[in-house]
């Protein structure tokens, strides 16, 4: 994604929280209900013990350009179709970075640990290397409420949980690396974490300030 673009989102996110349902870059409410709040006290599991949990994909065909429009309308009515383009593009970024970890493709818990270490990333205004992003996907997929989320929901709801945490995922650590490059006003990287915060604490359940995330995966400290 060009610099320029996600660049344009940071001044975004000056914007009203009240212009959407959560935070202006924030996973809607009615997804979070599906989303399958980890258990931290799990630990990683050993390369042995992660091929006992297999892939947990979306049973309904891809609807990525509709959940682009959908996270889009959380924003002004003039910055909707920009925003939808970045989502877009988000989504492109991680089905790359998706590849580059060697998970199977539509993967659930890679598109929800994308959104919980790229939210982390902002908050924590740190780098997530790969062994712990891959860590984090793997304590994920272990998890019985990730494994059954198919049998617990519907098909739809769960394709748009994972499209929707890929994109946002994406979108927030490119704007974290875009931040390290150009440095934005104090105010605007400042709204980017509080939709962080929120993000990670409507889908945790806890304090985000308390989260670590390292090569053993994530934990309350």
């Amino acid at each position: 994604m060009k610099c320029k673009l996600i660049l344009g989102a940071l001044a975004m996110a000056l914007a009203p929280a009240a212009h959407s349902q959560c935070c202006g870059f924030g996973m809607s409410y009615d997804n979070v209900v599906v989303w399958p709040q980890p258990d931290l006290r799990i630990p990683v599991p050993s390369a042995t013990n992660a091929k006992k949990a297999p892939p947990v994909l979306p049973k309904s065909r891809p609807a990525v350009q509709a959940n682009a429009h959908k996270l889009a309308q959380h924003f002004p009515l003039d910055k909707r179709m920009e925003m939808e383009k970045i989502y877009l593009q988000s989504m492109d970024v991680y089905l790359q970075v998706e590849k580059k970890m060697g998970w199977t493709p539509r993967d659930m818990a890679g598109g929800l640990a994308a959104f919980l270490v790229g939210n982390y990333m902002v908050l924590k205004n740190t780098e997530v290397p790969d062994e712990a992003f891959n860590a984090v996907a793997r304590q994920i997929r272990a998890q019985n409420k990730l494994q059954n989320i198919n049998d617990r929901n519907e098909a739809d709801k769960v394709r748009d949980v994972f499209e929707q945490s890929a994109m946002i995922g994406a979108f927030m650590a490119l704007a974290y690396k875009s931040h390290q490059q150009q440095a934005q006003p104090a105010a605007v990287y400042e709204n980017m974490r509080n939709a962080a915060r929120e993000n990670l604490q409507l889908v945790l359940k806890g304090d985000p300030a308390n989260l670590f995330i390292d090569k053993n995966g994530m934990r309350f400290q």
